[in-house]
């Protein structure tokens, strides 16, 4: 990814604890399940901190990066976010500032 050049996104919304986009379901469904695998991992690792649920995540691979973040309203899992998979590294602010900025 190039400075000013955004990230060639898959983007997911989180709405009353499902997860939708317009990708094919095979890739709604992989979202999904690293979604609900970082979201565990995040509230067991803030319940060990004394923190609350975390309101975003990451998960970076050679060739594949998952994010998602809450808007706000909340962090349960009934609560509004996005998400976004990307087929490369990519950066965590890219991300954030892509998957939390409404479409217009």
């Amino acid at each position: 990814m190039t400075a000013g050049q955004p990230a060639p996104l898959t983007l997911f919304s989180l709405k009353q604890g499902l997860v939708e986009s317009s990708a094919e379901q095979v890739l709604v469904d992989a979202f999904a399940a690293d979604f609900q695998g970082l979201r565990h991992f995040g509230t067991k690792m803030g319940e060990a901190l004394n923190l609350d649920a975390p309101w975003s995540g990451l998960l970076q691979e050679e060739d594949l990066t998952v994010a998602y973040a809450y808007f706000g309203e909340g962090t349960g899992p009934n609560d509004p976010g996005g998400g976004a998979l990307v087929g490369k590294k990519a950066l965590l602010y890219d991300l954030l500032t892509q998957i939390t900025t409404p479409s217009v």
